[in-house]
């Protein structure tokens, strides 16, 4: 039986609102479910079922160099990729995480 998971709503934050709280909250289920390794599938199950907070979870020194690994292999991706790919995609990226008032604002601004 598995634990129960905390909801999104944990990581929303002064800097941090509730849609990039859900994705945080997705991208830690990915690591839960084992995409990227034991070491970050065990820190995202820690962060996820509330034994560790994100903060004291990233500090741990086996979850720091994983995590570490995991950005200079995304890294080394993402500069694979063709110029307009990455342009797409930082603008899909900047269009899902924006926040809601700035989106509305701007329509009403047209």
């Amino acid at each position: 039986m598995s634990e129960p998971h905390v909801g999104f709503e944990e990581f929303v934050t002064r800097g941090r609102g509730a849609d990039r709280a859900r994705a945080l909250h997705g991208a830690l289920q990915k690591l839960a479910s084992g995409s990227a390794g034991d070491v970050l599938q065990e820190m995202a199950r820690d962060v996820l079922t509330g034994r560790v907070g994100l903060r004291d979870a990233v500090r741990v020194g086996a979850y720091a160099e994983a995590l570490g690994e995991g950005t200079r292999a995304l890294r080394a991706a993402w500069q694979a990729l063709p110029e307009e790919e990455r342009a797409r995609r930082l603008d899909e990226a900047r269009r899902a995480l924006a926040p809601p008032a700035s989106g509305r604002a701007a329509a009403h601004q047209s």
